[in-house]
């Protein structure tokens, strides 16, 4: 029995010392396997507190809500890269309204803000396809930070401290939120077309980038036309849900935006946006300009920016371009306060806007809104 424990145990042990450079690969393996997923793929976790006070003779709103986010990326080749991002709102709150047309009422919904796959066959060609975000427009007068499905081609050159961007995108607008509601007829297949030059300048003092982008939307449903109507847009409401918008909606979007240093901790920073839809004559034009300033300190920065706004009736659709800047038939300013943290991750900014009617109608009246919101990141890897 002894001689036989010895030979097994000898014969084990045998085992194991053959074994082990096998084991010490494949851990090897493992290893360098999860090395390359960390390298290739960045995950970001966001969780968020909000709130938002409306008050009009119309519409009053008081809503505090929780945002859960998550960003994902991963190269899956060396010029094939997939990025998703998405999350979910839980509101609650009050909400009273004469229109039917309070943006602020409370509600809880999930969201998908990005999922696209990137090609980039060449340094200066990139292609793109899926749900992209339009934020890239950098026009919230035309079109706010909504997710469309879309394809975009892209071009890209720099030569010294010049950039030229040149890009066109093929879009179908979201009408999610209006796709489930009851006697509403979506007639129409949507379609956001736009194709932007963009220059970004560095500059003997200071950085200097100007855009310019032509666009065109088609085919806009009525439930999109109908709630339009209600925000501000010119149009016949046909009954409850449904309506016709009067004007097309094609023309051209203009940006300009310059920051300089005025010392080692403080930015300054203007910009300017005019939008023109040149379909019709009148009513068709808007604009935003802002003053910011920065101040940095370590990991802390703290900065401001005022603006005054202007969007006439038809200058662009209002069912998909930013409430922050009065959607249509409207004018105004807007004051904008925030810190961040770059080592805590930690964002917190306060805004108040105040916006008027340029002609009267039954839909609108003057209007103070204030939003809060904190926003918290974390880097998973």
């Amino acid at each position: 029995m002894i001689n036989f424990s010895k030979t097994f145990l000898t014969m084990t042990g045998a085992l194991a010392l053959a074994t082990m450079p096998a084991f010490a690969q494949q851990a090897e393996k493992s290893i360098q396997s999860n090395k390359d997923l960390h390298k290739n793929t960045s995950i970001k976790i966001s969780f968020g507190l909000g709130g938002v006070k409306a008050d009009s003779s119309l519409n009053k709103a008081s809503v505090m809500g929780v945002n859960i986010g998550a960003d994902a990326e991963h190269k899956l080749s060396e010029n094939l890269n997939v990025k998703i991002s998405g999350g979910m709102n839980v509101q609650t709150g009050s909400s009273t309204t004469a229109r039917e047309n309070n943006i602020y009422k409370p509600g809880n919904s999930n969201y998908l803000k990005e999922a696209k796959i990137s090609y980039t066959p060449f340094n200066i060609i990139d292609l793109e396809a899926g749900v992209i975000n339009q934020s890239n427009l950098d026009a919230p007068l035309l079109v706010s930070s909504k997710g469309f499905i879309a394809a975009k081609e892209g071009l890209n050159y720099k030569i010294l401290d010049t950039k030229i961007s040149l890009f066109a995108m093929q879009s179908i607008p979201n009408n999610r939120n209006l796709s489930q509601r009851i006697d509403v007829e979506e007639d129409g297949d949507p379609r956001f077309f736009t194709e932007t030059l963009k220059i970004d300048q560095i500059l003997y003092i200071g950085e200097l980038s100007l855009s310019a982008t032509h666009f065109a939307y088609s085919d806009i449903s009525n439930a999109v036309a109908y709630e339009s109507i209600l925000l501000g847009n010119s149009g016949s409401p046909i009954n409850k849900g449904n309506g016709v918008l009067n004007s097309e909606y094609q023309g051209w979007h203009l940006g300009a935006n310059y920051q300089v240093s005025l010392n080692k901790n403080l930015v300054l920073k203007t910009k300017f946006n005019h939008l023109s839809n040149t379909a019709i004559k009148e009513n068709n034009t808007g604009h935003i300009a802002a003053l910011g300033l920065s101040y940095t300190r370590g990991a802390h920065n703290y900065y401001g920016e005022l603006a005054n706004f202007k969007i006439e009736s038809d200058a662009s659709i209002a069912y998909y371009n930013s409430s922050k800047y009065g959607l249509a038939n409207k004018k105004g300013n807007k004051v904008l306060l925030g810190y961040a943290n770059s080592e805590s991750n930690l964002n917190v900014t306060a805004e108040a806007i105040q916006n008027k009617e340029i002609n009267e109608n039954i839909y609108q009246s003057d209007e103070t809104i204030f939003i809060l919101s904190l926003r918290k990141l974390y880097d998973l890897f």
